[in-house]
Parts: structure tokens; sequence; C-alpha cells
């Protein structure tokens, strides 16, 4: 264990209380509507909600899985999230401006201005649960089992609460979440209090303020404990030395297809984008866009979230992967002290660990890192339990069961599901052992609700049973695959998955009866799809094709410009001049006509 000074404890303790101050002082605005709890009455500037999605993908748990890839696979292993551009910069360019033309309160709202009639209602009210239930709760399982490996190496309770307390705890612990020890769960108790304290008053205009405040704290902090951490090491020079003595292809930005399957590499971009659950910004993505206050901060928003989450963030938590790995390197005399063996155990462990070893001599330091990380834990976990309440009242209560409930019902119920989320994901949180395994086979388990809600969007063909098949059977397909064949590279279940459950769909979609022609028409009149939609659009529109091409072509040159410019910050910062330069020109190539498609509205009209 180590021990945090009464400076650290208090810099905590007081980020406490000014998230809980945000709550209180959010409650009566939040209280007006669940369009005011759950959407912030759609009045945010693109800055705000773009910041608040970077915030929100920015979790505890992202750090400690970045730091565990790069030692396990090398800075390569990253293509496994860095693939995602192509996910996030489609609902950029294809999707934002289009959410928020939909005036849909949730994403799962939309599937009955899209289809209509009974098979709408009846995939309404089937992906709430699934989404809200089934899949945010192994999300949030995940996000609170990194916040017990945080803290584990640091807090004592016993010492904090008194040993009489502590010990009537650890009498009832065993039959509750029992998931390091009794300190982690407690801690992860006493954070989650919080939490629901807050979100439950604020409603999501608590959760964006906090974003706000997390986004500082968190990347400011990680900036300078990479910082820091390199220059324990004896500087950047000494970490790359210490690192190519275990293996030089561990510092290399692209795979090397002797070590890693070049099945594995392809299946990240032929069909890891597009099988995402969020492929079309489903889930929070779609509830931030929402909140904007107009379709050009919609865009606006989720451009500056690409920017921030690939060109900001990769590096640091990659350094401190670098970092764990140089100053205890695999089987060494230096995994036999108290931090090496937990970092040589468990290489996610580097993070939380090296935060002592490294930020101990600077005082309130450490305390200011893990209350940023604290803050990347509650801005996740109040917009995952504010977004699958959500679900749960706009898509099933108020829909389903008490259509003409009063304002004061209405939060009464919004808030009982807030704290029924957070209780699901706890229990969840036992099952979860490995942070990146358990980020795998979400994705597996939800691809068949990538392509489908691709096709929502730009094919007229699509009807709600091509979601519904394309949800079961992936779910299907993961329960079978997974425990037959547990040996087997996850990509490659993915690919499996992802493929099977996207044939499935198209083939229910020809053997099933199309959406009404009139309900069609009345969605392309409203929300102005691109794609396959010709004969429901008025005589002399605009081609459809040249359109979305354009649209293509730009996502791809955004794509590109926003790769170049992670890569040109990272060459710099190992000293490869001649790479960064010729990253910086082709992020400069393939970023002045996107910037240009962007600001032009002929393109994105």
């Amino acid at each position: 264990m180590f021990s945090l000074t009464a400076l650290d404890l208090s810099v905590i303790v007081l980020y406490f209380v000014l998230v809980i101050g945000i709550g209180f002082t959010m409650r009566k605005r939040a209280a007006s509507g669940v369009d005011s709890y759950f959407l912030a009455g759609r009045s945010l500037a693109w800055w705000w909600l773009g910041t608040s999605i970077v915030a929100t993908t920015f979790s505890a748990d992202t750090p400690l899985a970045v730091a565990g890839i790069t030692a396990k696979q090398g800075i390569s292993g990253n293509w496994f999230w860095w693939s995602w551009v192509l996910s996030y910069m489609a609902v950029t360019v294809f999707f934002a401006k289009r959410w928020r033309r939909t005036g849909a309160l949730t994403d799962v709202e939309f599937t009955e201005l899209r289809y209509g009639g009974r098979p709408a209602a009846t995939l309404r009210i089937t992906k709430a649960f699934y989404l809200s239930v089934i899949m945010n709760s192994i999300i949030l399982g995940w996000i609170f089992r990194s916040l017990s490996k945080i803290f584990l190496p640091y807090i004592r309770w016993s010492e904090l609460i008194g040993p009489g307390a502590y010990d009537a705890f650890v009498s009832v612990w065993p039959s509750m979440l029992h998931l390091d020890s009794p300190n982690s769960t407690l801690t992860l108790l006493v954070s989650l209090s919080v939490i629901l304290i807050y979100s439950s008053m604020g409603g999501i205009r608590s959760g964006v303020i906090n974003d706000l405040i997390q986004f500082t704290m968190a990347m400011g902090g990680s900036i300078l404990f990479a910082y820091l951490a390199v220059q324990s090491a004896g500087g950047m020079d000494q970490v790359v030395h210490r690192v190519e003595a275990i293996d030089p292809g561990l510092l290399s930005f692209f795979p090397d297809f002797n070590q890693i399957p070049w099945t594995v590499f392809g299946v990240y971009f032929v069909v890891q984008w597009w099988a995402q659950y969020f492929s079309d910004g489903t889930g929070y993505i779609a509830q931030r866009i929402n909140t904007a206050r107009s379709e050009r901060d919609a865009q606006l928003g989720s451009l500056w979230f690409n920017v921030a989450n690939y060109a900001l963030r990769t590096w640091p938590w990659v350094m401190i992967g670098l970092v764990g790995l140089a100053l205890f390197p695999p089987a060494s005399d230096a995994c036999a002290s108290r931090a090496g063996a937990m970092i040589c155990a468990d290489r996610e462990m580097a993070y939380p660990v090296l935060i002592h070893h490294v930020l101990s001599p600077h005082p309130g330091l450490v305390g200011f890192l893990l209350a940023g990380l604290l803050a990347a834990f509650m801005s996740t976990v109040d917009t995952h339990i504010n977004w699958g309440a959500s679900y749960l009242v706009n898509d099933i209560y108020l829909r389903f069961m008490r259509r003409k409930a009063g304002r004061l019902e209405q939060m009464i119920v919004s808030r009982l599901c807030v704290i029924g989320i957070a209780i699901v994901g706890l229990v969840i949180a036992t099952y979860t052992t490995s942070i990146e395994a358990a980020w795998k086979f979400l994705l597996a388990m939800a691809a068949g609700l990538g392509l489908p809600q691709i096709l929502r969007w730009i094919w007229w063909r699509a009807n709600a049973w091509t979601e519904v098949s394309g949800m079961i059977s992936s779910l299907a397909l993961s329960l079978i695959l997974y425990p037959a064949f547990p040996d087997a590279p996850a990509e490659h279940l993915l690919f499996a998955v992802a493929v099977g459950s996207a044939s499935i769909s198209i083939v229910v979609t020809l053997l099933t009866p199309p959406v009404d022609a009139d309900h069609l028409r009345r969605f392309v009149e409203r929300v102005d799809p691109l794609g396959a939609w010709s004969e429901f659009r008025p005589a002399g529109a605009e081609g459809a094709g040249r359109r979305f091409f354009a649209h293509v072509g730009l996502w791809l040159l955004s794509c590109t410009a926003v790769l170049a410019m992670m890569f040109t910050i990272g060459y710099a910062l190992f000293s490869n001049w001649t790479a960064a330069l010729i990253a910086a020109v082709v992020m400069l190539l393939a970023g002045y006509p996107a910037v240009q498609g962007f600001r032009g509205h002929r393109l994105l009209s």
C-alpha cells in the first residue's frame, strides 16, 4: 500500500465537494422536464458538447487499458482503438447534423421516426432494454473495475473511518460486491454515492459541467504525469534504449505482421469500424449531439471530439506504458519490489502504481492526478447512468407504461432509474477481470448493431427487423463462439460475429416487408438522409449519388488528417523529425481540403 499525504486527500475531498455543489446548483433547471434532465434543453455550444464527449470516452479505465496494450503489444497495438476514427468521423460527416434534425430525446426514440408501426415499437422497447441494461451494465462494470485497480494501492479505509467501522464493513463484505478487497469495494461505493447525488439531482447539466472540469484536470494531469515519468526514467532517450533492449518492435507505430497476423490488423479497418455499436453515433454520442443548440454545433462538436480524442490524448498514456516497461522490464530484478510486482503481474497497473513512484516527491500532485482520474471515472459513469436511464424513462416508461405522467412523476422515475442502472453495473463489475478483454467482448456482442444502424440512414429498404435480427444474432453468436474458442484471437471472433450477424440481418431485411412509403417520405423530408432515397425525394432534388460520394471523400480526408496529426506529435516526441515532417505534410494535404469541405455547406448541406 502507498500512503497519501493530507494535502493529497484534501485535493480529492475538495473535488467531491465541488461536484456535489454543482449537482445542487443544477437541480432546479434539471427538474423542469425530461428534455432538460436528459438533454440540457438542447442549448450547448460545439466546444462544450465536443469536450463532454471527449471527457466521457476518457474514463478511469482508458489510460490503464492503453498503458497495458502498449506494454504488451507495443505502440502499434493501439490500432485496436485508433481504427475507431473511421466510426467516429463517420458520425461527424454523415450523421451529426441529421441526428440533431430528428429532434429525438434518445437514439432509440429515433427508431419509430425511421420505421413506424408495430415493428418499430417492438424494436424500440427491445433496444431500450438491451442498450440500457445489458450493454450499458457491461460498460459500467469494467469502468467500476478500473477504479478499484487505481485506488487499491492507496486507500486505507481502516485509518480513514476507524478500525471499528471498517471491521463492521468487512464482516458483511463477502456477501456484497467482492472486487479485489474491502478497500476497493468501499472506495467504489463512496465514489458512486457522490455520483448518484449530483447526477440524480442535476441530470445531464451537472454531468456536462463536470466534464469540463474533468477534461482540464485529467488531460492536464496526464500530460504532466507523462513528462515527469519520462524524466524519472532518465529522459526519452533512456526510455527508448531500455524498451529497445526488450523488443525494438514495441516502439513501431505500425504492426510487424510477423508478430501480429495481418488478418487481425485487417479486421480493424475492414470490419471493426462498421461493426461498432456506436457506428452511427448511437448511445451517449447521439445524446450529447442532441444537446447541441444547432446543427452546426452538433457537427463541429463531433469534429472537435475526433481531434482531441486522437491527437491530444494518445501519447501521455502510451508514454506511461513505455516507462513502466523501461523501469520494470519483464522477469527482471525490478519486478521483485512492491511496485514492480504489481506492474509485472498486470501491466494495466503501471498507471496507478507509477503515480506514486513518480509523483510522490511532488506535494499534492498524487492527489491532483488521482482526483483527475476520479473525475474521469465520475464523468463517464454519470453519462452512462444518465444515458441508460433516458432509455428506461423515455422509451419504456413514458412510451409504453405512463404516456401522461406528470413532471414530478417523470423526475422521480428518472432518478430511480439512475440509481437502478448504477446498481446493475456494480454487480457486473464483480465478474470483470480484464478491462481490455471486456472491451473486446462487448465489441463482438454488439457487432450486429453496427451495419443495420448505418443502413437505416442510407438505404430505404432497411426496416425494424434489420436491427432486431442483427442485435439478436450477434448476441447469440458471441455467447456460442467465445466459450467454444477461448484461445482464438478476439479479432477473429469479432470478424465471425460481425459478418455472420450482418449476413443474417440483410437476409431478414429482404424477407420482410419494407417500411410504408408515406412514412419514408416524411422521414426524408425531416432528416434529408444520404444514400439510396431517390424515389422518396421531391422531383428535381440534387443528385443523391454525387452528394453521397462527396461526403465519402470528406470522411476519408478527415480520417487521414486526424491520424496524421496524431503521428506528427508522436514522431516529434521520439525525435524522429523526418517522419514527423512527412506526417505533417500528409496532415496538411488532407486537412486543408477537409477544412474547406466543413466550411463549405455545399458538401455538408
